[in-house]
């Protein structure tokens, strides 16, 4: 796929209703890396007020966008799917934005292992994913 088609993508990943709901903003993604920030918003945190945590939901659907932008970063990718996502919570994320880094660590014809790290604001570590995704 040539470059202003996988640019085109991108642009519509961030621009999907999910994503723009979220607030997604895909800063980069080039040679199977990505990076992806959502923006603090009230309407994604769980019950108790401005001061309770992210919701995982949340968390989890920054670390599939950025891992998909990560797969779709790679030459040879013309379609993508979720086969599995795996989150691991390792912190709270408490009145913050919150940025992820995707790298894919393996591909072959048609799967891609995903690796993905999500950080707050001060830059600690609030969740790491592994990301399977059929490609074609």
């Amino acid at each position: 796929m040539p470059n202003q088609d996988r640019s085109r993508f991108l642009e519509l990943l961030e621009r999907a209703p999910f994503s723009a709901m979220l607030g997604l903003k895909i800063e980069s993604a080039a040679d199977g890396s990505a990076t992806v920030r959502m923006p603090f918003d009230l309407r994604i945190l769980n019950e108790g007020g401005p001061t309770a945590p992210i919701h995982g939901g949340a968390i989890a659907a920054l670390a599939d966008v950025a891992a998909c932008a990560a797969v779709w970063s790679l030459a040879e990718t013309t379609r993508t799917a979720t086969i599995s996502i795996t989150v691991n919570y390792t912190g709270f994320a408490v009145n913050s934005g919150l940025i992820a880094r995707a790298r894919v660590k393996r591909h072959g014809r048609r799967i891609a292992s995903v690796s993905v790290e999500v950080f707050d604001a001060a830059g600690a570590l609030v969740a790491d994913a592994l990301i399977t995704y059929k490609i074609s």
